[in-house]
């Protein structure tokens, strides 16, 4: 794999050193910026026509540009990109990021498992002041216990955000049917999860498992959360009685 990297901020940074880890990995091409690394496989680079993929954290950056020109894949960490680019014939994969990433992936893969859920509770961490009535949802430690916002709810989903003020971060999919209840729960430094999205999405991406036009990593639940796994996302799974 041949990876550009355009990073500002500790996300990117992040991803980069987790990307160095990957065995397939060829090199790693930091976007006009000088690298001090002894890493032969790291490298500045000042155009990204020979990679496989290129991947950003920041959501104002025009490396987007860039590899639609180049038609070489895209991987962002922002939820946003410009409808007109299902028209360029170039890969892009938006939203690699905690949430729309890892989270939507969890619970993506969980609602189609044979045995279908009847209830499906998707709940995440944001930054802000914690508040003291809602939906309770328990996070692994050290986020812990929190009270979330309902923020959409079907007949079979409910999506909670709970709002935690420090650096943690997590996620929780529980899956109800009617033998059996499986929970899955993530909790760490939010900037780390965020770089295991990122680099996730880096991957993927990489390996050629996106099609034209633009696409979310949920659309590839099992290789997003394999290549999660293989970085080093650690997933607590608890599974009861239903």
């Amino acid at each position: 794999m041949r990876i550009a990297l355009d990073h500002t901020s500790e996300i990117g940074v992040r991803a980069g050193r987790l990307l160095l880890g990957e065995p397939d990995l060829e090199m790693l091409g930091i976007v006009r910026r000088d690298v001090k690394d002894r890493d032969t496989r790291l490298n500045r680079v000042d155009t990204i026509t020979d990679f496989d993929a290129v991947v950003t954290d920041d959501p104002d950056s025009i490396i987007l540009a860039e590899a639609l020109d180049a038609g070489v894949s895209c991987v962002l960490w922002a939820d946003a990109a410009d409808a007109s680019i299902n028209d360029s014939g170039t890969p892009v994969l938006a939203g690699s990021n905690l949430v729309s990433g890892i989270g939507r992936s969890l619970a993506e893969r969980e609602a189609g498992i044979p045995d279908a859920p009847t209830q499906i509770l998707f709940a995440w961490t944001e930054p802000g002041k914690p508040i003291r009535s809602g939906e309770p949802v328990s996070f692994p430690e050290p986020v812990g216990a929190r009270w979330g916002t309902r923020r959409g709810m079907t007949n079979r989903r409910l999506e909670v955000a709970a709002p935690v003020p420090d650096e943690w971060a997590g996620v929780v999919v529980r899956a109800t049917t009617d033998t059996q209840v499986r929970t899955f729960g993530i909790a760490d430094l939010a900037t780390h999860l965020e770089a295991i999205a990122l680099a996730s999405g880096a991957v993927v991406a990489a390996l050629g498992l996106v099609s034209a036009g633009i696409h979310g990593p949920e659309e590839f639940a099992n290789a997003y959360l394999a290549a999660a796994l293989s970085i080093g996302l650690d997933i607590a799974e608890f599974t009861s009685a239903g």
